[in-house]
């Protein structure tokens, strides 16, 4: 697990590393409209295939959290199933703020028999080893964790999900491929200061992702699944991802809690 570095270059100016609490509030203001392609293909495959794989196995009221949240880019997905009982957790204000703005809009526009039964968010740092679990997001059937991994280590992050899960829930992770995290990691650039900020990131090998799981107890029983940028996807990531097209960026898989 490496930090990645010097692909991140601006204008020939260095990008500045700032703890990963900070530089997301710092993006949270352009977090959904940066045009970061990888988000925008991520959202494809959750709500096309992930989705719709993980759904069927819940129980009735399933208890669902959204383990690094963010701005309520996947909450946003959850909302529409309906009767299960959402949490969404995050370790920046900033972000979770734009979340809960844009799931009240959208809880605003469901039909309440085809949405969520209930939504909740908490503030967590899964690093912040002084603070247990919320009680709100405990026992829960299941985890859904998007591009998050990729700021934590592997042990606290399936520490964590294990924490959150009941025996056999579910884990749904996605992740930036390694060969992506090998040339670059996530990072925006601040539309004030033109500067270029990045979080900490961990390139983290889809191997390496499996292993630390199963010592934590959990099965894969769905992927692996890997993902490059492909021609016929320009359109829907936009211009950003040319220069990905033939390359793995993505991977994700489903797990269970022994």
């Amino acid at each position: 697990m490496e930090i990645a570095a010097d692909a991140c270059k601006v204008a020939g100016k260095p990008p500045i590393y700032k703890p990963t609490v900070e530089a997301y509030d710092q993006w949270a203001p352009v977090y959904d409209t940066d045009g970061n392609f990888l988000q925008a293909l991520d959202s494809i495959m959750v709500r096309q295939m992930l989705l719709p794989l993980l759904t069927p196995l819940l129980p009735a009221r399933a208890r669902m959290v959204d383990l690094g949240c963010g701005t309520g880019r996947t909450t946003l997905e959850l909302l529409r199933l309906p009767d299960v009982r959402i949490v969404g957790l995050d370790n920046s204000r900033g972000m979770q703020a734009v979340a809960m703005a844009r799931c009240k809009q959208m809880l605003e526009t469901l039909d309440k028999e085809a949405a969520a039964a209930t939504l909740s968010f908490d503030t967590w740092d899964m690093l912040d080893e002084a603070h247990d679990v919320p009680e709100v997001a405990k026992n829960a059937d299941a985890v859904v964790s998007t591009l998050v991994v990729e700021h934590i280590p592997l042990d606290v992050f399936f520490g964590a999900c294990s924490r959150i899960l009941k025996r056999a829930g579910l884990l749904l992770l996605t992740n930036m491929h390694p060969d992506m995290g090998a040339e670059s990691q996530a990072g925006f650039t601040d539309p004030v200061s033109g500067e270029k900020v990045r979080p900490v990131s961990y390139a983290h090998t889809v191997e390496a992702t499996v292993e630390e799981a199963k010592r934590w107890g959990f099965e894969t029983v769905w992927g692996p699944e890997k993902r490059d940028v492909r021609e016929d996807d320009l359109i829907k990531l936009g211009g950003r991802a040319k220069k990905w097209v033939g390359k793995k960026v993505w991977f994700g898989m489903m797990m269970k809690k022994a």
